[in-house]
């Protein structure tokens, strides 16, 4: 099977994941279904690129060497200019009290490991249409709404 080659209008994602091989498979996976993703391989990373690169979707490890994926968030939570990117967590981590954390923290998503590539994909995708319905330039994040014609 090939991938595709990259349409330069799809949706950025942003992968942060510190095992490579977990990275690719999450990498090749996105880029099939026609997105453009990026990996980061930890969380400094991450920070990096988030902060000179612009992404509409970040898949966020919690559990990395350098920089944990709550730091992470954090920074793209209070960056005005990456605050109102969706962020799902994709972690092993699967307590009561991580997933009330990251979306307490302002995560839209919680996905656990092992994962299924479908769901994934799926997740993304809707993350990725509700950003459309809710602008980022709205504030807190409500859509405007359209006045009734009368």
């Amino acid at each position: 099977m090939t991938t595709p080659s990259p349409n330069p209008n799809a949706p950025r994602i942003l992968v942060v994941e510190d095992h490579p091989l977990i990275a690719e498979l999450i990498e090749t996976r996105l880029r099939i279904e026609g997105l453009q993703p990026t990996k980061a391989l930890g969380g400094l990373e991450a920070i990096q690129r988030m902060d000179s690169e612009w992404f509409d979707l970040v898949v966020l490890d919690i559990m990395m060497p350098d920089v944990d994926g709550y730091q992470v968030l954090a920074h793209i939570r209070a960056n005005e200019r990456t605050r109102h990117v969706p962020v799902m967590f994709l972690t092993a981590r699967s307590s009561v009290e991580d997933v009330e954390r990251a979306l307490r923290m302002g995560a839209d998503h919680y996905m656990t490991k092992p994962f299924s590539g479908a769901e994934l994909v799926r997740t993304v995708k809707l993350l990725l249409a509700e950003r459309k319905l809710c602008p980022a330039g709205a504030p807190d994040g409500v859509a405007p709404v359209k006045p009734a014609e009368s």
